[in-house]
């Protein structure tokens, strides 16, 4: 039985669009800009008092691995082959604040920022 033989599109670019409320990554063929997979997923946000929104640091980190993984587990199943993606783009929350440990690699509270810049 021959091996399947993946489909060269050329060079492709990946977006990572980590937003208050979900995270998603989408690849796009980049010369015609076909959006050729995507995954998103929700991020659990938290009210501790008035006007602020915080958001579990690692919940975060890990919704971008898992929707990189998800997406390129997608183009596979196409037949696209990811080391064609030659380029990844970072959009992320303005105005979220989150401090990490310098030693430990953890972070020290949750990712914060108030709901009048969260969501405009």
């Amino acid at each position: 039985m021959a091996a399947t033989k993946k489909a060269v599109l050329g060079p492709l670019v990946g977006a990572v669009d980590q937003g208050t409320s979900s995270t998603r990554f989408l690849v796009f063929n980049s010369k015609t800009a076909e959006l050729l997979s995507h995954h998103q997923v929700e991020i659990k946000q938290e009210f501790p008092r008035e006007g602020w929104v915080e958001q579990d640091p690692k919940e975060i980190l890990n919704s971008v691995y898992e929707c990189v993984e998800k997406t390129c587990e997608k183009l596979g199943q196409l037949n696209i082959d990811i080391s064609n993606i030659k380029a990844i783009g970072v959009s992320n929350q303005r105005e979220t604040t989150v401090v990490w440990d310098k030693l430990t690699g953890e972070p020290l509270y949750n990712a914060n920022c108030n709901e009048r810049s969260c969501y405009t």
